[in-house]
């Protein structure tokens, strides 16, 4: 018998179906992919190409639409090439996606100052940088910013000084209803247990966590994303490479889509290819594919 997510149970309880007919197959197979989930594709899968000239930062949404079929975008800062403030070049980009039915979703910033430094100079000015970030992301229509703590260090000092940062940009972050979340990048980032405790202590409304497939280190991957899904705006479904069926050799996508399914998050799954053996274009669609495999799996 399969799982039905709490959601489905719920909506289903309302039209006044009976339990045991909620969880049958025949009800669980009548459920689409994109009655509950969005694909979505991060910028950083195309570092590569953008470093090389081989793609243009303003071309980027386009090439998803019609190379992908993807329409629901995430950024990456080192592209914009500080250009994130310049109101007129973000509405040309924002005129470029929203113009053509297109949703941006978040913007992964990696800059050089880290929001949990030990050092209060460094993180007040990565509040400071932040802020354009999320300016950037209001204008453009995303819900979030993606952000690093992870500069490491002693435990307990690393917390305070992450909820600090944290807090100083979440609270700049209200007024324009953008998500602050953290990704899990190293350092004590990588520790599901961390990162739950900086939600805990920080307690705010615009905090979250962004859960990646491949980034909880030495730690255990699926128990990460499914303990920090309840933080999550979106889902990091990173791929590094494939065998030849398809099948991602680092994660079990067919686990990972099984825990999401039977959370209650709802909303984009965003494809972060990072493989050097295939072009950017062949490893998003071979994750986009795995990704749909994946929830059919559920259905079956």
């Amino acid at each position: 018998m399969h799982n039905v997510s709490r959601r489905i149970f719920v909506r289903k309880a309302a039209l006044g179906l009976p339990s045991f007919f909620l969880a049958t197959n025949g009800l669980a197979a009548n459920e689409k992919f994109s009655d509950r989930f969005q694909i979505g594709i991060q910028e950083y899968t195309f570092h590569r190409w953008l470093g090389n000239g081989k793609l243009k930062h303003l071309d980027y949404p386009a090439l998803a639409k019609e190379k992908l079929g993807i329409t629901h975008i995430e950024y990456w800062s080192k592209p914009f090439g500080g250009k994130h403030t310049d109101k007129k070049y973000v509405r040309e980009l924002a005129d470029r996606t929203t113009g053509e039915g297109m949703k941006n979703v978040l913007i992964l910033v990696d800059i050089g100052n880290e929001l949990d430094s030990k050092d209060s100079k460094q993180r007040a000015r990565s509040v400071e940088e932040h802020k354009g970030w999320v300016d950037c992301a209001a204008q453009l229509g995303c819900a979030a910013i993606r952000v690093n703590c992870r500069s490491g260090g002693n435990r307990e000092d690393n917390l305070h000084n992450a909820v600090e940062g944290m807090r100083a940009i979440c609270d700049y972050a209200m007024s324009s209803k953008i998500k602050v979340v953290i990704e899990p990048h190293g350092g004590n980032s990588s520790d599901p247990d961390w990162l739950l405790a900086v939600m805990k202590k920080l307690n705010h409304p615009s905090a979250g966590i962004l859960p990646d497939f491949n980034n909880f280190g030495r730690f255990d991957r699926y128990d990460g994303v499914r303990r920090t899904l309840s933080y999550a705006p979106a889902v990091c479904a990173k791929a590094l490479n494939f065998d030849e069926k398809g099948i991602e050799t680092q994660t079990d996508f067919f686990r990972m889509m099984k825990i999401i399914y039977n959370s209650d998050f709802s909303g984009v799954i965003s494809i972060e290819f990072e493989g050097h053996n295939l072009n950017p274009i062949v490893g998003s669609l071979k994750t986009k594919a795995l990704l749909q495999k994946s929830f059919d799996a559920i259905m079956e």
